[in-house]
């Protein structure tokens, strides 16, 4: 007749079914001399042979946690070995990502016909869409690489201070956001202005048709984005992966300008004709074509330049 498992067969027998086949014997050997020399030390402190057995039990906790660190095995979703770099990288992938594409989406759905407020509402709809999906994406990696064990054990490195960021000047970058701002307020304010300043025969500096196109709403479009990622590294400081989001930026913004104003479809040369400067038309689109590039090109330096003193590569 076979002997009733005692309680320390019990609990070898529920840890052993958490761990690795080939980890079992070695694992069972060493539990069971630790239960058996912390019985031996309660017994001789007094205790009955059951109250002593119960009290190692329970001192060594779960079978399943106890299996989970024979096993190397992490039992949250994202553990702190990798948390703050989960935490880090899924922010600066929200941070990048999801402005572009709110940018890119907003285009193309007002190319297609929609209106200026269908067009945010549904860039502003695609944009939490992807972030949602980045978010997913991103915790499912690092939930895979948690649970690598020779990835994990690679990931205990010395830290150094010697790595430390420098400290960013949030001051400064608060009165870059306003400048952006009022920045947007004047060039708006400016385009409206502009229209009013018609000759009498009513041509007006700018194309006419140009605000029916919607060209000056994307112009305004990506202003609010740029604010918007300005507000953001505001907070969470520059990295290589802002300074990239900012070049693409800068691209999709710059063609699309260059090509509309070299192309005539800006300026109204009727308007310059009528004031006596016909040759005002090519004057200023040489200018705004150059303002447009360099002012592009000076923010994509600023944005690798703020990255490189952020310490931050990611």
């Amino acid at each position: 007749m076979t002997e009733p498992h005692t309680l320390t067969d019990r609990y070898v027998a529920a840890t052993l079914r958490s761990v690795p086949q080939r980890q079992r014997a070695d694992i069972e050997a060493e539990l069971r001399a630790l239960i058996a020399d912390g019985v031996e030390d309660r017994l001789e402190a007094g205790s009955t042979p059951d109250a002593a057995e119960h009290s190692v039990l329970s001192g060594l906790g779960e079978p399943r946690r106890l299996a989970a660190g024979y096993a190397d095995r992490s039992l949250s979703l994202i553990g702190p070995a990798y948390y703050l770099d989960y935490l880090r990288i899924l922010t600066v992938l929200v941070s990048t990502i999801a402005p572009v594409w709110f940018i890119v989406l907003g285009i193309t759905t007002f190319a297609s016909g929609e209106t200026a407020f269908s067009s945010f509402g549904a860039a502003a709809w695609g944009a939490v869409e992807i972030a949602m999906t980045v978010a997913f994406l991103t915790t499912v990696v690092f939930a895979i690489v948690e649970r690598t064990s020779s990835r994990r054990a690679a990931k205990n490195v010395a830290w150094d201070p010697v790595a430390l960021p420098d400290v960013p000047d949030r001051r400064r970058h608060l009165w870059g956001i306003v400048a952006g701002v009022v920045m947007t307020v004047v060039v708006a304010s400016a385009a409206v202005l502009f229209q009013s300043l018609a000759t009498t025969d009513g041509h007006p500096p700018l194309q006419p048709d140009l605000w029916d196109s919607g060209v000056l709403y994307v112009a305004l479009f990506f202003a609010i984005v740029y604010l918007a990622i300005d507000v953001i590294t505001h907070y969470s400081g520059w990295s290589y992966s802002n300074a990239w989001a900012a070049v693409v930026l800068n691209v999709l913004f710059a063609v699309p300008a260059v090509w509309i104003v070299s192309s005539g479809r800006l300026l109204n040369p009727d308007y310059f004709a009528a004031v006596g400067w016909p040759e005002g038309v090519g004057v200023m689109t040489t200018i705004i074509v150059v303002v447009i590039i360099v002012l592009a090109v000076l923010d994509v330096l600023d944005g690798f330049t703020r990255a490189a003193k952020s310490g931050k590569s990611r």
